[in-house]
């Protein structure tokens, strides 16, 4: 690589840094006028003594639905149906890991993000990327 390909591949990565970090704080902005959005809008539905009545009730109805759910849950033959369902959770989890790095090594091995699925239909590989602030400590 050239110093002229470096210093041009360096100006990207400055750029592209920039560019991410004032999306970033863009989003941050955006976040927080969403909350005080919301939190106005929140105020105003809580506020009115027709919606409080109602929500109440509600609080109750869903507390005796609770109740009941956890009696039904607690059959044995219930049981076995949560084990299961949880069972079946982790596997699909499992899979779409394993399949998760297949897809980056075929894209990998194979130079395309392009795959052809078992009845011809086209399919293109799709990373997703996102920030998570780093623990410095």
């Amino acid at each position: 690589m050239s110093q002229d390909e470096v210093k041009k591949t360096s100006l990207n990565i400055v750029e592209l840094t920039t560019i991410i970090n004032r999306y970033e704080a863009d989003l941050k902005k955006m976040k927080e006028n969403l909350k005080i959005q919301s939190g106005m809008l929140h105020d105003a539905v809580e506020g009115d003594a027709a919606y409080h009545e109602l929500e109440i009730q509600k609080k109750d109805i869903q507390k005796k639905m609770n109740e009941i759910k956890a009696k039904i849950m607690k059959t044995p033959a219930m049981e076995a149906v949560v084990a299961k369902v949880e069972e079946y959770k982790q596997e699909i989890k499992d899979a779409k890991e394993m399949l998760s790095g297949y897809l980056e090594e075929y894209q990998r091995v194979a130079g395309t993000n392009i795959l052809e699925g078992e009845n011809g239909e086209i399919k293109e590989i799709v990373p997703q990327y996102h920030l998570v602030k780093r623990n410095n400590g």
